[in-house]
């Protein structure tokens, strides 16, 4: 994020952040980023209200932020769309979707996680531009799209990683970090401490925050790690853990 953006989106947050705390009353706002959630809980704190999120799914890395009062339900307002195409004649990927969809020149701050299946996609957006994208979003590249809006969430399968098995010294970000990676742990630290690393998608610059089984880890660059599972220490007091790595591609 360039630091103009960052102090846009900052602006942008604490501003819907105190009309929730001035209205008492749920205020549904933008997708934000990992880093970005954490902008969002100290605008929140800020302005003595809470903040929650929803991306669509338990692994969304892009999540709707809504601002409310602490005794109020959030209110997410996202609607799905689902792009197809003929997949018998064009085969269409992930980076071919988004950059038609970035190329109609909406902030990708209207968008939520895009996943792309064989034949199809599907996106969460917020209205006010899902309305425009079954007539202004037609094609990927030289690839027709049908844009339709759904009215219900759709049922797809998440995203599944490689799994691994290894051994670390303890939990520590640092070592879960390298085992995932296949680096070494001073290389690990280092990311860590450049600011390439989260955790639950939210910056952490601690090489020795301790990890619990069903943390995700997120390496700008690199792609996504889950602590599945930790064993009983061995006899060489290590800790046999299982990740689930999702690499980019």
């Amino acid at each position: 994020m360039r630091p103009e953006e960052g102090g846009q989106t900052a602006l942008r947050l604490r501003q819907a952040a105190e009309r929730a705390d001035r209205l008492d009353t749920a205020i549904p706002g933008r997708f934000v980023t990992g880093e970005e959630r954490a902008l969002a809980l100290h605008a929140a704190r800020a302005a003595g209200v809470a903040a929650s999120f929803d991306g669509g799914f338990a692994m969304a890395e892009r999540v709707q932020v809504c601002f409310h009062p602490a005794w109020a339900e959030p209110e997410f307002t996202a609607v799905w769309l689902q792009a197809r195409w003929a997949a018998r004649f064009a085969s269409v990927g992930h980076s071919d979707l988004l950059g038609s969809l970035m190329a109609l020149g909406m902030d990708r701050s209207f968008f939520g996680d895009l996943i792309a299946l064989e034949d199809r996609a599907y996106l969460l957006a917020l209205p006010e531009v899902a309305s425009r994208l079954p007539m202004e979003w037609t094609q990927a590249g030289n690839v027709p799209l049908k844009v339709t809006l759904l009215e219900a969430a759709p049922q797809f399968e998440t995203p599944r990683g490689d799994m691994l098995r290894d051994t670390v010294a303890s939990l520590r970000l640092d070592c879960v970090l390298s085992g995932g990676m296949k680096t070494s742990r001073a290389r690990a630290a280092e990311m860590i401490r450049q600011g390439l690393v989260m955790v639950d998608h939210m910056p952490e610059e601690r090489t020795d925050r301790m990890l619990t089984p069903g943390q995700l880890l997120s390496v700008r660059g690199f792609g996504r790690i889950r602590l599945c599972e930790v064993g009983d220490r061995t006899r060489k007091d290590r800790l046999p853990v299982v990740l689930e790595v999702f690499q980019r591609k």
